[in-house]
């Protein structure tokens, strides 16, 4: 099964002249959130010669617009696709969802979406002290990959909450973190409790901030991937 990262932003350069946020491909059928900028995402796509057609699956991580703001170009490409979303979106984007017409499971708790992969279902975070509704993808293989949009409701309570649900070791960590803003010794824990859940690899980007890279690159050494799109990962 392979992961491809068609579009990642991180920094702030990137910000202003990119776009910002996350899209993930996994084989060619299933896209993990649509980015912040449709142009950047549908150049991507073609460069790297996906074929919009071809989705049968998108999962949105969470409704924040750097990862939504791609998925109306899909839906309009493609109005054939099967949308998982989280019950606590809001009713202002279920309403343009459903201005498509397309199917939209809402995703509560641990739910297949096809062969081997699955999302979390919905767990509650925080965005400036406002509740936060967000769901990560699991793909299921000998071992267990995960992969996240921003980590909202903490990347230990998703780890630990796959852990729980699999029983499965954690070969993967993949996707924003959501560390941009914590304090060194807020992010050594993370990186303490990441090792000690046997975490064995970690491929941070997006929200994850320059100084969780650095304490995680440190600590997995060959084993923390650099994200960057055009990026692919073999399960």
């Amino acid at each position: 099964m392979d992961i491809s990262i068609i579009a990642e932003a991180s920094s702030i350069l990137q910000r202003y002249f990119v776009g910002w946020g996350i899209s993930i491909l996994i084989d060619n059928n299933l896209l993990f959130d649509t980015f912040s900028n449709y142009r950047v995402l549908k150049k991507n796509m073609e460069k790297q010669k996906v074929n919009v057609a071809d989705l049968k699956y998108v999962v949105i991580s969470h409704e924040h617009w750097d990862h939504t703001n791609g998925l109306w170009y899909v839906l309009d490409c493609n109005p054939r696709v099967k949308v998982f979303i989280c019950p606590g979106f809001s009713d202002e984007f279920k309403k343009k969802l459903g201005q498509y017409k397309v199917e939209v499971i809402a995703a509560q708790k641990t739910t297949r979406i096809k062969e081997g992969v699955y999302t979390t279902g919905e767990m509650s975070g925080k965005y400036n002290n406002s509740p936060l509704s967000e769901q990560s993808l699991v793909i299921k293989k000998d071992k267990i990959s995960i992969i996240t949009g921003c980590s909202h409701p903490g990347i230990i309570n998703i780890v630990k909450r796959v852990k729980e649900e699999f029983a499965l070791p954690i070969e993967l960590v993949l996707g924003g973190l959501h560390l941009m803003d914590k304090a060194e010794k807020q992010i050594q824990e993370v990186v303490e409790q990441l090792k000690s859940l046997e975490v064995e690899k970690v491929a941070p980007c997006h929200c994850t901030g320059s100084k969780a890279r650095k304490a995680l690159f440190s600590e997995y050494k060959n084993n923390c991937l650099n994200v960057r799109a055009g990026m692919k990962y073999s399960i």
